[in-house]
């Protein structure tokens, strides 16, 4: 389904959406007021609100630094958002996801959750990815840092990585092996990673640092 927005007239320029205000109560049942960017639909059928608050972030100007309002975009779920009286919320982008969209006109439920171990730890569900499924992500550092420059291996779609460079598992291995490289614990790549290196060794592989044709030459910046 598509966002539920009129149609434009030729030659016409798109609005803004609007953000109205929207009551956001967090995981430790305090309560903030943000604005709500748009609705969206998890595969699940679950309803998500991504909402934003504007917090404190200190940023340079001039050479000094000094602090500004700054806005944080998150995603809430639908229990966890309350309508502020009076505000109308229509025309705030709205998005189903289709699997739900399908299993809301075939009747079809989606599969079960694992039944948890011996441990009461959940499996992770089977993977359904394509053979380069991780990504690598280099971390800023000062411009008169010294040593090798930090970075995170992720699983591909990991949600705290934000700059990527995709990586095959051979890559992702060699990757760590270098200083300043870890894996993410976010989503569950050291665990992923881990096993995969406890199956078989690294070896020789492709550096996923080098240019294309650069020769031999490694880009390190």
């Amino acid at each position: 389904m598509e966002d539920e927005r009129p149609a434009l007239a030729d030659g016409e320029i798109p609005s803004a959406p609007p953000t109205p205000p929207i009551k956001i109560v967090l995981y430790d049942d305090q309560e903030l007021f943000g604005r709500l960017h748009r609705r969206w639909q998890a595969n699940t059928g679950a309803w998500m609100y991504r909402v934003s608050v504007t917090l404190w972030a200190a940023v340079q100007l001039g050479g000094r630094e000094v602090s500004e309002p700054s806005d944080v975009e998150f995603d809430v779920p639908s229990t966890h958002v309350r309508p502020v009286a009076g505000v109308d919320y229509r025309d705030v982008p709205m998005r189903r996801h289709r699997e739900a969209v399908v299993r809301a006109r075939t009747g079809r439920r989606p599969p079960p959750a694992p039944a948890p171990d011996a441990t009461g730890a959940r499996p992770r569900p089977p993977e359904r990815r394509s053979p380069d499924r991780w990504t690598l992500q280099r971390l800023r550092i000062a411009y008169d840092a010294s040593g090798p420059r930090p970075a995170v291996v992720h699983r591909a779609g990991c949600f705290v990585s934000d700059e990527r460079t995709a990586l095959t598992t051979d890559q992702a291995l060699e990757a760590l092996a270098r200083p300043g490289v870890r894996a993410c614990d976010t989503c569950g790549a050291d665990e992923g990673l881990q096993e995969i290196r406890r199956q078989r060794g690294t070896g020789a592989v492709s550096d996923p640092w080098q240019e294309p044709g650069a020769g031999g030459e490694r880009r390190r910046a």
